[in-house]
């Protein structure tokens, strides 16, 4: 691969490529706003101060990506617990800590440790029933941590991981120790990137004060050794993500192009899809960049992506690939070696020596790649500029807070605090466009959240609000609380419309649904997850503010959960919960409107109306392409459908509903559908 010019044939391909890619991974103002939306995610879950946990994303989403295959890493931290190395340099605000733990590396791999207890609390039952006594000292059980973290789900496990799949979000959850001090063993890290100049000496020191975590799972080289229950792994899941964070956006689309690269060639090419996983490319694209922080260009991109794929053909040619902050440790040991090891080797060898034809392979490359490959002047006819993609990060920042499957609470003292804590945000970042949009869409979601608890209490469905003198000033105050909210007004009028059907004004339901469904289907509108980017560059070109387009054209799911639960549905939201510790229901507006007014009209007898209602239901879930419901939302159309059918009395539709429902890989209430299913009593 001979150094490119910037201006020969293998710059202009090169510079292609990285266009190609950055259409593919997103533009740089797209990264950003995926990340702030995590971070502002993270800040609203944290600031409930009655959890003893801190929730933290990491993983491909926290990272900026959106691939189909990207994951969610949660990592749940014990407040209550603090891990240090020495005792005696505990600072004032530490020695409150109610359990204090001692990290021990001595007589363990390079990147774990043994951590040993020098005081912990009785209310800790996770900490204190994981306590194993080994001569005199105490120590803390990996094992039995990772065993009871596990056991409060039916989730299968990976690693020291929880895996769940919620939303058509996959990912994985694991408990952990914070250690807020720097490890001994990766010490020579600071030093190499004080030498190196990478990263920049802010971050470093950021990385640094945040310390890092511990994960309960022992390493595979000491497998006899009688301690190996107790090891614990060093994680720096929060210096790698801000090392990605630091990267610029030309050494992120080269990381970007190896997860491509990895899922759409290598993968397929292996009898085993799971001995290579994209920690391995991140840690060969930190090593390159980490030798050379500034050489990386859109003109040199594609030889920087062959440097760093030699990188790693070298590290399966010697079986070793080293930890970015503790080299010393092997991340090959005991997955890449023997048959695994040569198999892995000659795919690698084979793709290298295809050249840049090997990422014609990449099917979202292919199109475009092939023809500057043959064309390289062409490069320069790709668009890429930032400036295009305003309407497109709007609708990513409504996403990017709504694309967790974590709800967060919002009973009436939590509401309080998230608004303050939006607040906060405010205050500090005001100069930034794109959090201040985020915050004002998550601040009115939070508020149309807290005027349904209002409407809730109004009319005493909800046990915790008992029926009183002030239920009518709590229903006006719910209505004003949402006409000022800046979403869409028929998300507005949804929510009405289901909390008039719970209180028994079925005539008035029926009204405003017949409305509501006039409105819908008379203006082009959009979901937060599948959105007309054409329409709002549309609209924003002839001058309409942003808020009046959010108000006017964006559309969300509508959800129902145990706090405000339609009886109808109460066997699903309790089939979901026993299956993901979660009862919220994701359901197509459209859907829920027909859904409704099919139950509205059976309430009053009025049975003659319900066919037509009942077709166009049956119509919209059997031949909808995506747009007005979502993949994830698919089994819950079909489990209506078939509530729907049951109650106009088609037994053998209601059947078939609910075998779609069943047979859907996103149906986390089957227990639910099944129970349907056996009631039809279809003979």
């Amino acid at each position: 691969m001979a150094t490119s010019s910037g201006y020969d044939g293998e710059g202009l391909v090169s510079k292609g490529l990285y266009r190609i890619v950055s259409d593919v991974v997103g533009p740089e103002c797209i990264v950003k706003l995926r990340r702030q939306g995590h971070e502002i995610y993270d800040t609203l879950v944290n600031c409930n101060s009655s959890n003893d946990k801190l929730f933290i994303i990491s993983g491909s989403r926290g990272e900026g990506f959106e691939f189909k295959s990207s994951d969610v890493d949660m990592m749940f931290v014990d407040k209550n617990a603090i891990v240090m190395f020495d005792p005696t340099i505990l600072t004032v605000s530490y020695r409150n800590i109610p359990s204090l733990l001692i990290m021990e590396t001595d007589n363990t791999a390079p990147g774990f440790a043994f951590v040993k207890c020098l005081k912990y609390d009785n209310t800790n039952i996770e900490l204190k029933n994981s306590l194993e006594l080994r001569g005199r000292d105490i120590y803390v059980s990996s094992k039995q941590i990772r065993e009871t973290f596990m056991s409060r789900s039916i989730s299968s496990c990976h690693g020291p991981c929880q895996t769940f799949s919620e939303y058509g979000i996959e990912g994985d959850r694991a408990f952990t120790l914070n250690c807020p001090t720097w490890p001994k063993q990766a010490i020579p890290f600071i030093r190499r990137s004080l030498d190196r100049s990478w990263p920049s000496y802010d971050v470093l020191t950021d990385i640094c004060k945040d310390g890092c975590l511990l994960v309960p799972i022992n390493s595979k080289q000491q497998q006899c050794s009688d301690m190996i229950d107790l090891e614990w792994r060093i994680s720096f899941s929060l210096a790698e993500k801000k090392l990605v964070h630091s990267m610029n956006h030309c050494q992120f689309l080269c990381y970007g192009l190896f997860k491509v690269f990895l899922n759409e060639v290598i993968k397929t090419k292996l009898r085993d899809k799971d001995i290579l996983c994209s920690y391995f490319m991140k840690t060969a694209v930190f090593w390159e960049i980490s030798n050379n922080a500034r050489e990386l260009t859109p003109f040199n991109f594609l030889q920087k992506f062959w440097n760093v794929f030699r990188r790693l053909i070298k590290w399966v040619y010697i079986g070793y690939c080293p930890n970015f902050f503790i080299p010393e440790n092997n991340m090959f040991y005991g997955k890449i070696c023997g048959h695994t090891q040569t198999a892995l080797l000659g795919t690698l060898c084979e793709l290298y020596s295809e050249g840049y034809y090997s990422l014609l392979r990449c099917s979202s490359l292919y199109r475009n790649l092939s023809r500057i490959i043959y064309q390289p002047q062409i490069a320069y006819l790709l668009s890429c500029n930032e400036e295009e993609c305003v309407p497109v990060s709007m609708i990513e920042r409504e996403r990017s807070l709504t694309i967790c499957a974590i709800d967060i609470p919002c009973a009436d003292e939590t509401t309080v605090r998230i608004l303050k804590t939006l607040h906060n945000i405010l205050m500090l970042k005001p100069e930034t466009m794109e959090m201040l949009y985020a915050v004002h869409i998550k601040v009115n979601l939070v508020l149309q959240h807290y005027a349904e608890i209002l409407l809730l209490s109004s009319y005493s469905v909800w046990p915790t609000y008992p029926r009183n003198k002030n239920r009518y000033e709590d229903m006006i105050k719910a209505l004003r609380i949402i006409s000022r909210t800046k979403t869409s007004f028929c998300m507005n009028y949804i929510i009405l419309i289901k909390h008039l059907y719970m209180a028994g004004n079925y005539q008035r339901t029926i009204e405003m649904i017949h409305y509501v469904k006039h409105k819908l289907q008379s203006q082009s509108y959009m979901y937060r997850l599948i959105l007309d980017t054409d329409i709002i560059m549309t609209l924003l070109q002839q001058g309409m503010p942003h808020d009046t387009v959010i108000k006017s054209y964006i559309v969300s799911d509508l959800k129902v959960s145990d706090l405000n639960i339609i009886e109808e549905l109460r066997l699903e939201c309790w089939a979901r919960s026993e299956t993901t510790g979660s009862s919220l229901l994701h359901i197509p507006p459209l859907v829920f409107l027909n859904f409704l007014l099919i139950l509205s009209n059976t309430r009053l007898s009025e049975n003659h109306r319900r066919i037509d209602i009942l077709d166009e239901l049956q119509t919209l879930v059997c031949y909808d392409d995506g747009y007005h419901i979502k993949i994830t939302h698919k089994a819950i159309s079909w489990e209506i459908l078939g509530i729907c059918q049951q109650i106009c009395g088609d037994r053998h539709g209601a059947l078939q509903s609910y075998i779609q429902a069943l047979n859907d890989e996103y149906n986390d209430f089957k227990m639910a559908t099944l129970e349907r299913f056996n009631s039809v009593g279809y003979y």
